[in-house]
């Protein structure tokens, strides 16, 4: 488990790494030509409005994370430890886009700082908090 969180956060960096060459300074697909979906249940889950640009990323990333399953057999447990993951894995890329952006860095991750995360407890994004519960609940029922 230890090799797969190591090469999680190992995807997760080099993947915000490439997303601020493409987003530039204002994150958020903010400049980029796509659509906005901007309703209540997505601002319930998100925080913000979903991109085009997002949304087919992490329809990517549930492909990438699908694709061991091309090799060894999907049983129930296998999927929740992947979608669990799957949740980890979209906050720490959105931290670590934060960290190593030359605009932002850490001293800048707190409310009223960054436009899209506008909804915040104890210092921490309220998307990243729906992750880790949602993500936790998945990862415990997959190691069961």
């Amino acid at each position: 488990m230890l090799s797969i969180i190591l090469y999680l956060i190992i995807l997760a960096l080099i993947h915000a790494r490439l997303e601020i060459m493409i987003e530039g300074k204002m994150g958020w697909a903010l400049r980029l030509p796509c659509w906005r979906l901007n309703n209540y249940v997505i601002r319930l889950f998100l925080g913000k409005e979903l991109t085009g640009y997002h949304f087919w990323m992490m329809i990517l990333f549930l492909f990438l994370f699908h694709s061991p399953f091309l090799f060894i057999s999907i049983t129930p447990s296998r999927e929740l430890l992947t979608l669990g993951l799957y949740c980890w894995y979209w906050i720490a890329e959105d931290f670590f886009w934060f960290i190593e952006s030359k605009h932002y860095g850490f001293r800048n991750f707190k409310k009223g700082r960054i436009f899209w995360h506008q909804r915040w407890v104890f210092g921490i994004p309220v998307s990243y908090w729906i992750g880790i519960i949602i993500g936790s609940l998945l990862i415990f029922g997959g190691m069961r």
